[in-house]
């Protein structure tokens, strides 16, 4: 058994998969395995996961093939059945590790108690801005009432390096569709304990024309929202009653991608009603009754609508921490 097990879900990016696996050999603690989980690329033109991994010729490096693409969070629950690590840390193809990452990592998980089943660390984007905004506290621990006061403040961006204990993902899995990982880390919050580090282990780098975060088209946001829809009203049933008492902000922003996503599956009568939940939540805010409009607009036009209202937030937080 390795102490770490790199988990790196990987898309028709070959030359970036190079990057983010030569920043693990670069690594000064050499006790971890990374698995390669390629989801079905089928980008033949660019150089293929299989030829980076020959050419890494690392046996701690394995590569699992997806026969259809699923996601990258299903790419992630591949890795997650496939390790053998105690410790488990989720790196995305375009991000890389930097210097002494592993050891920081190792020395946490070391000092941690036992009651502690994961540990979120700091990224740096590659325009030297940090996240998650506000900066996390070092060695906070969140329970869940903790977690969900943190979303509550939350203002920027949220992404945090996640290293997760074996344990943890034999009980909880990333989502199984082409939802996001709220679910996910609301449920592990609620029945495992998390503790925070300041330290900067990795670089988010933003040079990768299809990220799985890009601000998504209008044909791909269309395309997601059935399972956004799930993943919604699952989460409000799940942990409405505590996202409404600890962090009513966060709440109301799930009630609207409950509200937009349901109208673009189709699901107009369930997104009436989450528009309406969110009007008697937030009744003075101009957004809340905006939402109700796009009931009227039907499927296709909102996925235009909400497309173009991303890419403006998109083209305001470039602008923004292009200017920090």
């Amino acid at each position: 058994m390795s102490y770490f097990t790199v988990v790196i879900p990987t898309f028709n990016r070959g030359h970036l998969l190079e990057r983010a696996l030569r920043s693990c050999l670069a690594q000064e603690f050499t006790d971890w395995e990374a698995i390669v989980v390629d989801d079905a690329s089928n980008d033949f033109h660019a150089i293929s996961s299989a030829e980076v991994v020959s050419r890494i010729g690392d046996p701690r490096v394995r590569l699992i093939f997806h026969e259809e693409n699923r996601g990258v969070c299903e790419a992630r629950n591949t890795g997650s059945r496939a390790a053998q690590g105690l410790w488990l840390i989720f790196l995305d193809d375009d991000d890389t590790f930097v210097p002494g990452a592993l050891v920081a990592i190792h020395h946490a998980t070391e000092r941690a108690g036992s009651g502690i089943h994961r540990l979120v660390f700091a990224y740096r984007d590659d325009d030297d801005s940090v996240s998650p905004r506000p900066a996390l506290t070092e060695h906070a621990v969140w329970d869940y009432r903790g977690y969900l006061e943190w979303l509550e403040r939350v203002r920027g961006r949220s992404d945090f390096m996640n290293c997760i204990h074996r344990d943890v993902l034999q009980s909880i899995c990333w989502p199984r569709d082409r939802s996001r990982e709220d679910l996910f880390h609301l449920e592990l919050a609620r029945r495992f304990r998390t503790e925070c580090h300041s330290d900067v282990v990795a670089i988010i780098n933003n040079d990768a024309a299809n990220r799985f975060t890009a601000v998504p088209g209008y044909e791909r946001v269309l395309s997601m929202a059935p399972d956004l829809a799930r993943q919604m009203v699952a989460i409000l049933n799940e942990h409405g009653m505590a996202l409404r008492t600890f962090a009513p902000r966060t709440f109301a922003k799930f009630l609207r991608h409950a509200a937009i996503n349901n109208y673009m599956a189709g699901h107009w009568r369930r997104g009436l009603r989450y528009s309406t939940a969110l009007v008697r939540h937030r009744p003075l805010t101009l957004s809340a009754w905006g939402v109700l409009l796009f009931g009227i607009l039907g499927p296709r036009p909102t996925a235009a609508v909400v497309a173009l209202a991303k890419r403006r937030v998109g083209a305001g937080y470039r602008k923004e921490t292009a200017s920090a």
